[in-house]
């Protein structure tokens, strides 16, 4: 039987790419830094800087999910799986890229992607590379001030976006990984229709039972927040250049990769609103 590797195995799409190979009867093995954080799958104990548990998690393996963390340190890790998985002769690297991937590109994930993916086609190894488009998930880290205000911020200047759900993206990694034809390919996996952040706010307002507004702000309105937020630099950089981009009207566009791999449609907005509801509705009251 095929033996994969699932690296980034807690991570938001790796843990459903373990699912989904699960579901097909896969002999799964998941690369994790703490194996207590994970149960019900055959797990490898390591560190991406540490290659003698790269080697240790590759011995047996035939196939490879390939995403580490976002971070400085991501071009370095992926590319020692790479390096890692030639070397012990793995027949295929699916690998989780981003639409935009680009070595050239002004935002840091996106080079970080575009140099691994260059990295990955040199390597002689067979591979696929799916290059999703903005996740649905991305709305949570802003759900508890929905939750909160009943406001969905974004300076988006009323363009659509092509948003997937993270479980259409692990199901296409689950496929591509198993069946023969993909190696060699370079997918970009979007939702069935690009939708505006008003739509957005309407599919939340449907799934919560209260009213969710959405405000268009600027991009001199939204830089303060990102700047405020509390995150790194590289990852404010980043966000405010993904809505620079939704404005420019590049994740407009939608592919039909999702259903013609998985042979499911892909899921929609209301979907996602429905099942994440709880996320953006607050708290019961405590009666006393």
């Amino acid at each position: 039987m095929t033996r994969i590797l699932v690296t980034g195995a807690t991570g938001a799409v790796g843990a459903r790419v373990v699912r989904e190979l699960q579901a097909r009867q896969a002999d799964v093995r998941a690369f994790v830094r703490d194996p207590g954080k994970m149960s019900g799958v055959e797990t490898a104990a390591g560190d991406f800087d540490d290659p003698a548990s790269l080697r240790r998690a590759l011995d047996g393996v035939d196939r490879v999910y390939l995403c580490a963390a976002d971070g400085p340190r991501k071009v370095a890790h992926e590319t020692a799986v790479i390096d890692a998985a030639a070397a012990a002769g793995v027949e295929r690297i699916v690998k989780l890229s981003a639409m935009h991937a680009d070595p050239d590109s002004a935002l840091p994930p996106f080079r970080w992607h575009g140099t691994i993916e260059e990295h990955l086609r040199g390597s002689g190894v067979p591979a696929v590379i799916l290059r999703p488009a903005y996740f649905m998930t991305n709305l949570l880290m802003v759900a508890g001030g929905i939750a909160h205000t009943g406001v969905l911020p974004a300076p988006t200047a009323g363009r659509g976006v092509a948003m997937i759900d993270v479980r259409d993206v692990a199901a296409v990694a689950a496929v591509t990984l198993l069946d023969e034809g993909h190696p060699g390919h370079a997918y970009e996996l979007t939702g069935p229709t690009p939708v505006t952040f008003a739509q957005v706010a309407a599919a939340l307002s449907a799934a919560t039972g209260r009213t969710v507004t959405s405000l268009d702000l600027t991009a001199e309105q939204a830089r303060p927040r990102f700047a405020g937020a509390g995150l790194p630099d590289w990852l404010a950089a980043h966000l405010a250049g993904v809505f620079a981009l939704i404005r420019d009207g590049g994740f407009e566009r939608t592919t039909g990769h999702v259903p013609a791999i998985t042979g499911r449609p892909a899921r929609d907005i209301t979907g996602f609103a429905g099942d994440f509801a709880a996320a953006f509705t607050p708290p019961a009251e405590v009666a006393v």
